[in-house]
């Protein structure tokens, strides 16, 4: 006989639960994305394929266990549970084949047509986004999380839009070079 396991599903009662377990003082919507970045992060590192998608059924199980239990270290809880998340993910990817693995390498392109292909793609974009991506990815290192600090703060914006907005505009630029040196 299989033992059948319950299914228990996020309700909307149980997430406002888990936000103000994660922030009892205030609104929890910034703790919220915090914990989900620092779980993407956390997936990223470990070269996962999917990492949004594991940071959220990893907050999806936090919420379903949490219920109404008093947890001291609430950051250490959720990475056990982002580890139980991880270890299963790996068994799960054994038997995936990476698709993107699997292609054929295309010819280097000539650096001077590669840099005019880029010029015209960037030229392409709205002066706002031409002016964010070079922006953007002029810094290196500490430099660089003050920068983007600073671009989101001046935008008004939190540091996960701005990162889905330069996500948007990557793939533009990816479209328009892929075009070009077709």
């Amino acid at each position: 006989m299989q033992k059948i396991k319950a299914t228990k599903e996020v309700t909307r009662e149980n997430f406002e639960a888990f936000l103000r377990w994660l922030c009892p003082k205030e609104d929890g919507g910034v703790e919220y994305e915090r914990l989900r970045f620092r779980l993407t992060t956390f997936f990223a590192a470990r070269n996962c394929r999917f990492p949004e998608e594991l940071a959220d059924e990893t907050i999806n199980r936090v919420i379903i266990k949490i219920n109404g239990q008093i947890i001291e270290k609430k950051l250490a809880f959720c990475y056990g549970v982002a580890k139980n998340v991880f270890l299963e993910s790996l068994r799960k990817e054994k038997n995936h084949v990476n698709i993107d693995d699997l292609e054929i390498p295309a010819k280097p392109l000539e650096p001077q047509f590669e840099s005019e292909c880029l010029e015209k793609c960037l030229s392409e974009l709205s002066t706002e986004n031409r002016t964010l991506i070079i922006d953007y990815f002029s810094e290196n290192k500490a430099a660089k999380i003050t920068l983007r600090e600073k671009i989101s703060n001046t935008l008004g914006i939190t540091q996960t839009t701005l990162r889905m907005k330069i996500v948007r505009i990557k793939q533009k630029l990816k479209n328009c070079l892929v075009e070009c040196s077709a």
